[in-house]
């Protein structure tokens, strides 16, 4: 559920930017988001046809690219991913250290959109 105010909030930004570019429409949106971000999909796109009805984005495509989850290790430095199974228990692959500080993984932006110009 926690999809529907943040589907809203990046349709007003793509509006807003397809307006600023004279768009006649949105054919396509690309968002990167982070494994931790819990997404659904295809509930986004759901959303999304829902808000865009009526609107120069309507009939457009989400297009998610999921980014992966990082860390760096608090003892060797080591920069490694998290995988999804293993977000609770990871330890750095080179020490074994168990603390690191995330870098990414929790994403969540608008990387491009494909527009039909005036």
């Amino acid at each position: 559920m926690h999809e529907l105010p943040i589907t809203k909030s990046i349709f007003n930004t793509v509006v807003q930017r397809a307006e600023v570019e004279k768009a006649k429409s949105v054919r396509r949106v690309v968002l990167e988001i982070g494994v931790l971000r819990d997404f659904v999909p295809m509930i986004v796109q759901k959303y999304w046809d829902y808000i865009s009805v009526g609107s120069i984005a309507e009939g457009s495509v989400i297009e998610i690219r999921e980014v992966d989850a990082g860390a760096v290790c608090g003892s060797c430095g080591q920069t490694y991913t998290i995988g999804r199974d293993n977000i609770s228990n990871a330890c750095c692959p080179k020490c074994g250290y168990r603390y690191g500080r995330l870098v990414s993984g929790s994403e969540l932006r608008i990387v491009g959109m494909e527009i039909e110009r005036l």
